[in-house]
């Protein structure tokens, strides 16, 4: 299985998808304080074949990184890929774990100081994203800062239509101009893991239960600052596309 081939083919399918896509991932690792030789330990939430894993290890080169997710497909894409690249990969942990399950986050209080998520957190209905952020809260040491780049709705349900309007037509554009879209790679990538004798896993995740627009940009600021987050703030948006931040308090806080 050439793994490192479809992964490449994975992010050139996502950046079809989405506006500024290695931009927001940047930014989530420029706007935190910390050194670039500094030892963090980082969670990437949904991180799918590690695109913001090894985005982070480029910033952070001596991180020490959790990357989870509920695909186990895309987690030994994941996988595959850091073997490929040992010497700057031997600290990232690829996870198979449900984030709305709290036993698995029981172990991590305390234990980041940066925790990440790119596209992916959109799949979470309001109440379970809601105790996500509230575990992430309670994962991050203090002063430690969380990151989410997502689909982020308008407050507005009109403007969040024009936004999705606008949106599908740079879309389109793209995949008139020869990108892939999802369906295709999937449709490939079937392919390629049963010729390669690997087990069609994917059919067992019943993960989905969220919205392809997103949550409303309001709810996530909302939700952040009643979860105890401080220096909350929307730092990138292209339409519903957003980059919304957040800082632990040097003050710990009980919630």
């Amino acid at each position: 299985m050439d793994w490192l081939h479809w992964f490449d083919r994975w992010e050139a399918m996502q950046c079809a998808y989405l506006p500024q896509r290695q931009h927001r991932f940047d930014l989530m690792f420029r706007l935190p304080d910390f050194p670039r030789d500094a030892e963090l330990h980082i969670l990437d939430l949904g991180c799918g074949p590690g695109s913001v894993t090894f985005c982070a290890l480029r910033h952070y080169p001596n991180a020490r990184i959790v990357a989870v997710d509920a695909d186990p497909v895309l987690l030994a894409m994941g996988r595959s890929v850091k073997s490929a690249n040992q010497q700057s990969v031997q600290s990232v942990d690829f996870v198979l774990a449900d984030l709305r399950d709290g036993e698995w986050w029981a172990e991590y209080v305390g234990v980041f100081d940066l925790v990440v998520s790119a596209t992916a957190l959109h799949w979470l209905t309001e109440p379970h994203l809601a105790e996500v952020y509230r575990r992430v809260y309670r994962a991050l040491k203090p002063g430690g800062w969380f990151f989410n780049a997502d689909h982020v709705a308008a407050d507005d349900p009109a403007m969040q239509a024009r936004y999705r309007d606008l949106l599908h037509e740079w879309q389109q554009a793209n995949f008139d101009a020869g990108a892939e879209d999802w369906d295709g790679f999937w449709r490939g990538f079937e392919v390629a893991l049963a010729q390669a004798g690997v087990p069609p896993q994917r059919e067992a995740i019943t993960y989905w239960e969220g919205s392809d627009d997103g949550l409303p940009r309001q709810f996530h600021l909302d939700t952040l600052r009643a979860c105890g987050f401080e220096d909350v703030a929307v730092h990138w948006q292209d339409l519903g596309e957003a980059l919304i931040g957040a800082r632990k308090s040097q003050r710990i806080k009980r919630t």
